[in-house]
């Protein structure tokens, strides 16, 4: 396999919705709450690549750890692949994930210097920062003692979207925070779909997930919980908290909702194969339902 497509596979693209969605939101929240607002593209697309690199960094140092720690192994369905197959050393895997890392918080700094209130977004940034890299890394290791759901509710929903917002309005807001939830749900979702499919190998290398706790039943309770709840959490939002009823746009995902609802009930008359397609079909449903909300906002600002 040659370099360029090895490391592609490496950063596993088919997840950066999940750090690409957020910081739309936040800056997209932004220009509608500020339309006095004068927007800037730069720190824009700035912020997308702070996301995107960050979360980039944070898959290699993952897939690193789990293949250290034999997470990841023969056998297993978790990571890009590329250490447990030895088409790259852990070493130059680690390297690409400071790489990526490094450029993130060159990006980070620029906005520390560029902007006022830094303290309050170099707060932000080290705890989203910290949430990646103690997702694996010692002494934490938050996704071998059960605290991954809690770390990817927070980095991939609230946070990210909170901090393009104040990156555009120099303002802290409740709204970026809330609006996001529907979606961090659904972020959530992949990973607990991933731990539910890897309860029994993550046992065998004493790794303790909150899919694990639970057990296979209740696990899958909660999978239906955080898929259906993003659909319930956007109608209460609709209702209550001033999101656009055009965010219901949303719920046309949901035939792709159930889809996956009927696949997780009957886990134990699929073929495992199949099955272990769970957390990137979750994926798919985290990457519809969040661009179809998007549309709904980007309508209601520019049409209505």
């Amino acid at each position: 396999m040659k370099k360029p497509k090895l490391w592609w596979r490496a950063i596993r693209p088919f997840s950066f919705t999940v750090s690409v969605i957020p910081p739309l939101l936040g800056g997209l929240i932004a220009a509608r709450d500020y339309t006095d607002l004068k927007f800037n593209w730069i720190y824009f697309i700035l912020t997308i690549a702070g996301c995107v690199l960050a979360h980039a960094g944070s898959n290699m140092l993952s897939d690193y750890y789990d293949f250290k720690s034999r997470v990841d192994r023969k056998g297993t369905f978790g990571s890009s692949g590329v250490l447990v197959a030895e088409l790259m050393k852990p070493e130059q895997l680690l390297k690409g994930a400071w790489i990526a890392l490094g450029a993130a918080a060159l990006i980070g700094l620029y906005f520390i210097l560029a902007l006022n209130h830094s303290l309050y977004l170099l707060g932000l940034m080290l705890a989203g920062g910290g949430l990646g890299y103690f997702y694996t890394a010692k002494p934490f290791e938050l996704k071998y003692h059960a605290l991954g759901d809690i770390a990817v509710f927070i980095a991939f929903g609230s946070a990210m979207s909170l901090g393009a917002y104040f990156i555009q309005t120099r303002m802290f807001s409740w709204t970026p925070v809330l609006y996001a939830l529907p979606i961090a749900l659904l972020v959530d979702a992949i990973l607990h779909s991933n731990n539910l499919r890897d309860i029994q190998n993550d046992k065998a290398v004493h790794i303790t997930t909150f899919a694990a706790i639970l057990g296979g039943h209740r696990s899958k309770w909660f999978y239906y919980f955080l898929v259906f709840g993003a659909y319930i959490l956007t109608l209460i939002l609709v209702l209550s908290a001033g999101l656009s009823w055009l965010a219901l746009l949303s719920w046309l995902s949901l035939p792709l909702a159930l889809k996956l609802a009927t696949m997780m009930a009957h886990k134990e008359n699929l073929d495992v194969s199949r099955f272990a397609a769970i957390d990137a079909l979750t994926a798919q449903l985290h990457s519809a339902f969040g661009l179809l909300f998007l549309l709904g906002l980007t309508l209601d600002y520019f049409v209505l």
